[in-house]
C-alpha cells in the first residue's frame, strides 16, 4: 500500500506524518494517532512477502506473542493488521532518541558504568523477549535506541523484534540476505551466521549479538580486526575475540569486565551465559566488586524533533556543570543543540504565521499541509492545537457548504427535469445565494424560463421539445440541431429558443474541448520540466473560466514542480561530485558527498537516496572482497593441512559466493586430505 503522500489516513485513525525508512520487506513511517493525539512508527509489509499462507499464519503467531510483551526496556507492538492490497501493517512505540550505534559513532565508547547499566538494561528487555518464548534475531547497535524518560534518566528499548524475518520460510537468517550486507554479519553469533548445520537458533544467539555490541559500547571497536563484514565471520570460527583490556588507547577496562564480555562472546555457545538472568547477574557483580573504575560521563545529545532536556538532579553528567568546566566539545555541542532548537523554534513561527495567513484567505489546503509539517518538526509546537481546531473548523464548514451546494443543485436538477417551475425556482434562487459565481446559473435559468414557455405548447410540441433537450443533455448536438429544424414548423419560438441553447452548448463543448487539450498540455510539460510553457497554459485555462477547485490543484501542481526543479539545481553539483565518487570506487568519498548534501540541503529527499545507493554498492563490493578473502584463507588453511577449519570457511564461501568456480576444487582438495 502506498502511503508516502503525507497525511493519508490509515484505517481512520493513523495519520501518516512523513517516511522513516524503507527497503527489503518493509515500509516505515511516523504516524500520529488520531484519537490519542500519540506518534507511533507504522511497518507496512509488502503483500509479496506476506501472500504465503504458512508464512501469514507464522508472521501472526509471532506478533500475537509480541503483544504480550510489555517491558520498560522493550518497545511496545501496539497494533497489527490487513489491508486491501495484502500487505500487513504493524503499529509499534515511537523511540524519540538515537540509536548506540550512532552515539559510540559521534562520541566513542560509553563511560563504563554507564555502558554496564545499559547492558543490564537491555539484558532485561531481552529477559522479558525469550521469556515468551521469543528470539530477537537481530540485535545491534541500530536496534538499541537511547532516550530520557520523564525523570531525564537514560534508558535503552529494544526496538524490532524481528517479526518481518518470521515471514521467511525458512526460520534462519541467511547470510545472502541483503541487510546482512548492511554490517549484520559483525554481530550474528556463528550458528546463526550458518556455519553450523543442524542447529536451532536460541537466546544463546541473541546474548552473543549483544555481547558484541556490549564489546563496542565499551572500547569502540569490533571484538576482531576484519577488512569487511564477512571477515568477521570466518575470523570467530577460528579465533578469540581480542581483549577488551588494552583494547583502545585511553579507555581502562577492568579484566573482571572483560572476562564477563568475553565469554558471552564464547564460540561454543555451551560456554556463554545460558540466559538473561545469569548475564545480569555477572554484571550487577561486577558494579558492587568495582567502586572505582575509570569513568567518563555521558552526555546524550537530545533527538532532534525534541527540545533540550535538563537530567535529573541526583544524576551528576555535563550539562549540570557550569560552562567554565565543560571541555570545548562539550561547549561546542551544548551550542548546537541550542541552535539547533532556536532553528526549529524560527522555522515553526514562520509556517504558523503562513498557517494563519492560509485560513485568513479561506485557503484550507495549504493549511492542512503547513499543519502536518509543523507537526512533523514539533508537536508541541506552541499555539499548534489551536491552529488544528482551526483548520478542522475551517473543513468542517467547506464541507457542509459544499453539501448544501450538491444537494441545492440536485433539487434544482430534478426539478427542472420534472417540469416543476415553482419549485425549479425556489431551488435556483437558493443555488444563487449559496454560490453567486457557479458556472451554470445562466444555464439554469434558461431552462427555466423555457419551462414557462413550454406550458403553452402543445403536447407534440412538448414531446419533441423534451427529446431536443435530452439530445443537448447527452452531448448529441448534431441529433439536436436536426429536430430544432424539424421544431420550426410546429413552433418558431420554441425551436428559437432551443437554436440558442444549441449554440451555448456548441460553446460549451468547443471551450471543454480546448480546456481538456490544454490541461493535457498543462500536465506534459509540467512532467517534461517545461515550467514557463504551463504557466502560460495555466492562465489559458483561467481564461476559459475553468473551476476554480480545478485551477487550484494546478496551480499545487506547477508549485511543487518548481521546488522539485529547484532541488534538482541545488543538487546538481553534488550529483556530479556523487557520481565522481562512484565511478573511483571511493565510497567513503560518497557518503561524505551525500551527508554534506543532507547538511546544505536539509529536507531534500536526495541525500539518503544517495546515501543509500553508496551503500549498496560499498556493501557489493565488500562481499567481493570478502569472497576473495574466504578464497586465500582456503588455500591458507589447506596448504597448512587443516581441512576441517578449512571445510568451514568452504561452507561461508558457499553461501557468499554460490556458483564460485573454485568450489568444486576445493571440496576434492578437502577430500583428498582426509585420513
Amino acid at each position: 500500500m502506498a502511503l508516502e503522500r503525507t497525511g493519508t489516513i490509515l484505517d481512520g485513525k493513523y495519520q501518516i506524518l512523513r517516511r522513516l525508512a524503507g527497503g527489503g520487506m518493509s515500509e516505515v513511517y511516523l504516524a500520529r494517532h488520531l484519537h490519542l493525539d500519540e506518534q507511533r512508527v507504522i511497518k507496512v509489509l509488502r503483500p509479496e512477502d506476506a501472500s504465503d499462507p504458512s508464512a501469514q499464519a507464522r508472521f501472526l503467531r509471532a506478533a500475537r506473542t509480541a503483544t504480550q510483551i510489555k517491558h520498560p526496556n522493550v518497545a511496545i507492538l501496539y497494533d497489527i493488521s490487513g489491508l486491501a492490497d495484502g500487505s500487513f501493517y504493524m503499529v509499534w512505540e515511537y523511540i524519540d532518541g538515537e540509536d548506540v550505534g550512532r552515539w559510540v559513532a559521534r562520541h566513542g565508547p560509553f563511560p563504563i558504568e554507564i555502558a554496564v547499566d545499559l547492558g543490564i538494561q537491555a539484558l532485561r528487555g531481552m529477559e522479558a523477549i525469550h521469556s515468551h518464548g521469543v528470539i530477537h534475531r537481530d540485535i545491534s547497535p541500530d536496534n538499541l535506541m537511547l532516550m530520557r524518560d520523564v525523570r531525564g534518566k537514560v534508558r535503552l528499548k529494544i526496538i524490532d523484534l524481528g517479526l518481518v524475518k518470521n515471514l521467511l520460510k525458512n526460520k534462519e537468517i541467511e547470510v545472502t540476505q541483503v541487510g546482512m550486507f548492511m554490517g549484520k554479519l559483525r554481530y550474528c553469533s556463528p550458528e546463526q551466521a550458518g556455519v553450523v548445520e543442524g542447529v536451532v537458533l536460541d537466546r544463546r544467539s541473541d546474548l552473543y549479538s549483544f555481547s558484541a555490541v556490549f564489546y563496542e559500547m565499551l572500547c569502540g571497536k569490533a571484538p576482531y580486526e576484519s577488512e569487511t563484514p564477512h571477515g568477521f565471520v570466518f575470523k570467530r570460527l577460528t579465533e578469540d575475540p581480542l581483549p577488551l583490556v588494552g583494547r583502545t588507547p585511553g579507555v581502562e577496562i577492568p579484566p573482571e569486565l572483560d572476562r564477563i564480555v568475553r565469554k558471552g562472546l564464547e564460540r561454543d555457545r555451551d560456554q556463554r551465559f545460558p540466559n538473561a538472568v545469569e548475564f545480569i547477574q555477572a554484571l550487577e557483580s561486577f558494579k558492587l566488586g568495582s567502586a572505582k573504575f575509570s569513568t567518563r560521563e555521558m552526555s546524550l545529545v537530545a533527538p532532534v524533533s525534541a527540545p533540550v532536556q535538563a537530567p535529573a538532579a541526583a544524576t551528576p553528567n555535563p550539562d549540570s556543570r557550569s560552562s567554565s568546566q565543560l571541555s570545548r566539545a562539550e561547549r561546542d555541542e551544548l551550542l548546537a543543540q541550542i541552535n539547533r532548537a532556536a532553528d526549529r523554534l524560527t522555522r515553526t513561527q514562520k509556517l504558523m504565521e503562513k498557517a494563519q495567513d492560509a485560513l485568513t484567505r479561506g485557503e484550507r489546503t495549504l493549511a492542512e499541509r503547513l499543519v502536518v509539517t509543523i507537526e512533523g518538526i514539533d508537536p508541541k509546537t506552541k499555539g499548534l492545537p489551536e491552529l488544528k481546531a482551526q483548520v478542522s473548523e475551517l473543513a468542517e464548514k467547506a464541507d457542509l457548504e459544499r453539501q448544501r451546494l450538491r444537494e441545492a443543485e440536485g433539487l434544482l436538477v430534478r426539478y427542472l427535469d420534472q417540469r416543476q417551475a415553482p419549485l425549479a425556482k425556489l431551488a435556483l434562487e437558493t443555488l444563487r445565494e449559496l454560490a453567486p459565481d457557479h458556472a451554470n446559473l445562466a444555464v439554469y435559468q434558461q431552462r427555466l424560463a423555457g419551462l414557462s414557455e413550454e406550458a403553452r405548447e402543445s403536447e407534440e410540441v412538448k414531446r419533441e421539445i423534451s427529446a431536443i433537450r435530452q439530445a443537448l443533455a447527452e452531448g448529441e448536438l448534431d441529433r439536436a440541431g436536426q429536430r430544432i429544424a424539424r421544431l420550426r414548423a410546429a413552433s418558431a419560438s420554441a425551436a428559437e429558443r432551443l437554436a440558442k441553447e444549441l449554440d451555448e452548448a456548441r460553446t460549451r463543448q468547443s471551450r471543454e474541448r480546448e480546456a481538456a487539450e490544454l490541461r493535457q498540455r498543462f500536465e506534459d510539460d509540467v512532467a517534461s520540466g517545461r515550467l514557463e510553457r504551463a504557466e502560460q497554459e495555466l492562465s489559458a485555462l483561467n481564461q476559459l473560466a475553468a473551476s476554480r477547485a480545478t485551477l487550484a490543484i494546478y496551480r499545487d501542481q506547477l508549485e511543487e514542480a518548481r521546488r522539485l526543479a529547484a532541488q534538482a539545481e541545488q543538487a546538481q553539483p553534488f550529483e556530479s561530485r556523487f557520481a565522481a565518487a562512484l565511478e573511483t570506487g571511493d565510497w567513503q568519498a560518497a557518503r561524505e558527498v551525500a551527508l554534506a548534501m543532507e547538511k546544505e540541503l536539509p529536507g531534500h529527499p536526495r541525500p539518503a537516496a544517495l546515501f543509500a545507493e553508496a551503500e549498496r554498492l560499498r556493501a557489493s563490493s565488500e562481499r567481493q572482497q570478502a569472497v576473495h578473502q574466504g578464497v586465500r584463507q582456503i588455500e591458507q588453511l589447506l596448504t597448512q593441512g587443516r581441512a576441517d577449519q578449512a571445510e568451514l570457511a568452504l561452507k561461508v564461501l558457499a553461501k557468499l559466493d554460490p556458483a564460485n568456480p573454485r568450489l568444486g576444487y576445493f571440496e576434492r582438495r578437502i577430500a583428498a586430505l582426509r585420513p
